[in-house]
């Protein structure tokens, strides 16, 4: 009888340790699974609009331009760049949202099309044409599209006057990039339900849409991360960008954003100083006001470029 209490006494230890190394090992399948989710490249599907914009956007006379990514000149980077109907010296560069590219980007940059501008699609890294596994956020991006910047004015030259314009992880994209020193033929910004933090955005998708402890996931997530997209993702704020950010900007968010939740836009907005207006359009879920509001879209979107594009 002794024997067997011992017995059951030495067993209790090993199991225990192996509970505590099935958790671990859980815990960490689940923090490489939303890595992958978050940050691996995917695609997403075009829907009916965007697939008969591409179709548009198949027929129309563009280029491809090529750069290389900031700190690592062997990621390749693509972009596309539609030139106006007219010769102009006004482009708008377009900046695509998470699992998405150039074009899937169409109806916009037809609607600038019509408008009467350029336009200059890139793709960001781990996404489209473009190298790279790993999407960065919007955030390596900035410095990025600083680069296709001078390209653009040494394409086009010093007199081009310059549109930034993103939707989702391209409207935290653009955000990001008026925070940087930018030549001054860079005019203005509009943003589209873009996120105030890569760390915030993964905390609510976590809690919100899984019910899941955020913090430890991230906090061991971002150690995982960091090798593999090149940043701590804890450091990605828009709103540090913002705070530097000199240029007049428009802040555009579906009231019933859940995925980019609507509060968001709004610490968007407080975070600069510069030249702002902000319009929440109704009955819209995340990165559908262009679908929901077309005209009205359009109409706003243009009349701000108007202003500031002469």
């Amino acid at each position: 009888m002794k024997k067997t209490t011992e017995k059951k006494h030495k067993k209790w230890p090993r199991v225990l340790i192996g509970i505590l190394i099935t958790l671990v090992v859980i815990f960490l399948g689940i923090c490489i699974y939303f890595i992958n989710y978050g940050f691996a490249r995917n695609t997403k599907k075009p829907d009916h609009q965007t697939r008969q914009a591409i179709e548009w956007l198949d027929k129309t006379n563009k280029q491809t331009w090529h750069e290389t990514a900031v700190g690592n000149d062997k990621i390749k980077l693509v972009a596309t760049y539609v030139p106006a109907a007219e010769k102009t010296n006004k482009t708008i560069i377009v900046a695509h949202g998470w699992h998405e590219n150039s074009t899937l980007m169409a109806r916009y940059i037809k609607m600038f099309h019509q408008l009467g501008y350029n336009v200059l699609a890139p793709d960001d890294r781990g996404s489209g044409h473009s190298d790279g596994n790993y999407l960065a956020f919007g955030w390596l991006d900035r410095k990025d599209y600083v680069k296709w910047i001078h390209q653009l004015i040494k394409k086009e030259g010093k007199d081009v006057q310059i549109g930034l314009f993103g939707v989702s992880m391209g409207g935290a994209t653009v955000m990001n990039v008026s925070g940087e020193k930018l030549p001054s033929q860079v005019k203005c910004v509009v943003e589209d339900c873009g996120f105030s933090s890569v760390y915030q955005e993964f905390y609510n998708v976590l809690t919100h849409d899984y019910h899941l402890p955020a913090t430890p996931i991230l906090q061991v997530g971002s150690l995982i991360a960091k090798p593999l997209i090149g940043y701590d993702f804890k450091d990605a704020s828009t709103l540090k960008q913002l705070k530097k950010n000199k240029l007049p900007i428009f802040f555009i968010h579906g009231d019933s954003d859940s995925f980019v939740q609507t509060k968001m836009v709004y610490q968007n907005y407080n975070a600069t100083n510069a030249p702002k207006k902000i319009w929440i359009t109704s009955n819209t879920e995340h990165a559908k006001s262009l679908k929901n509001h077309y005209n009205e879209y359009k109409e706003k979107v243009g009349t701000f470029f108007a202003e500031y594009l002469k």
